[in-house]
């Protein structure tokens, strides 16, 4: 009696397991087939594989991914089955064929196992098309922003928010500083004695926190020779490896000021000069310091 209820047990564990199992096959959103281990025919393929595919149930029951040109990597396939003969797979990129000859990026995973005594295979394909385009496209766009980033003859700058350490920064900004790349990306602004007046650093991360970002902010920066160069700072917010940081765009207005005062100076003397002219010639002529001739 009591290996019989032993076996009954068995028997529902088997039964619930199997239940379980079918329930994940059926409403896993990723697509999965079972096929034969022996020749790689299809016994089973879920919903989310059909839709994937473009192929319906009858079409892909009893057909090998080859015959059903799945593949869109020519003679995959038997090196595939020839793979899981020996041992598991996990997380192959692929790319795959639709039925309508679009192809897709997947993921995917196999195991053999025994499907009523029946050697076979589970495989499941997760397809990250969009996540490639996603990872494509920012690739491109940290590659523009790169290019941007150096080939700006402004100084540009990533710091650190909280300590002011220094994870970027381009030519310009080392023509502005007089520090190497390689010596800045080792220090902060702060070790490297950048700002004149640190309260101007105070001042502009206080704006950023008021207004979201700062523009056209002036600094006084100190260059390695001691040289002080009068700078216009636009700095950004940004978030890197989960640390607050700053992008800072600074550009060196130290000779468009000399010059615009220069000017000004010439402006002021040319007025002064205009105006001592007037004046004389304007006095009357008992006036003139030099005799009148008649």
């Amino acid at each position: 009696m009591r290996e019989v209820i032993i076996d009954t047990n068995d028997r529902e564990a088997s039964c619930l397991s199997e239940g379980k199992f079918a329930s994940v096959f059926a409403q896993c959103p990723d697509a999965m087939i079972i096929a034969s281990l022996i020749d790689g025919h299809i016994m089973d393929a879920n919903a989310a594989f059909v839709e994937r595919t473009g192929l319906t149930l009858d079409e892909v029951i009893g057909k090998t991914p080859t015959q059903l040109d799945l593949w869109a990597v020519l003679g995959i396939g038997p090196k595939v089955l020839q793979q899981l003969q020996t041992g598991n797979i996990h997380n192959l990129e692929i790319p795959f064929r639709r039925k309508n000859g679009e192809t897709f990026s997947g993921l995917m995973s196999a195991q053999p196992f025994d499907q009523s005594s029946t050697p076979a295979i589970l495989v499941i394909v997760r397809d990250i098309t969009q996540r490639k385009q996603a990872q494509q496209q920012l690739q491109l766009s940290e590659e523009k922003f790169a290019k941007a980033f150096h080939a700006s003859p402004d100084g540009l700058a990533i710091t650190r928010q909280q300590d002011g350490m220094l994870l970027e920064v381009n030519e310009g900004f080392c023509r502005i500083t007089g520090y190497s790349e390689a010596y800045c990306l080792e220090h902060s602004t702060f070790d490297l004695g950048v700002w004149v007046d640190l309260g101007d650093r105070s001042r502009l991360i206080e704006q950023l926190k008021r207004h979201g970002s700062v523009r056209d902010f002036r600094a006084r920066l100190r260059n390695v020779d001691g040289s002080i160069k009068l700078c216009e700072l636009s700095s950004h917010p940004i978030v890197i490896a989960g640390d607050d940081c700053l992008l800072t765009i600074a550009r060196d207005i130290t000779e468009s000021r000399q010059m615009q005062e220069k000017l000004h100076l010439a402006a002021t003397v040319f007025e002064s000069n205009s105006r001592g002219r007037a004046h004389y010639r304007h006095q009357p002529a008992h006036q003139c310091s030099k005799p009148c001739l008649h």
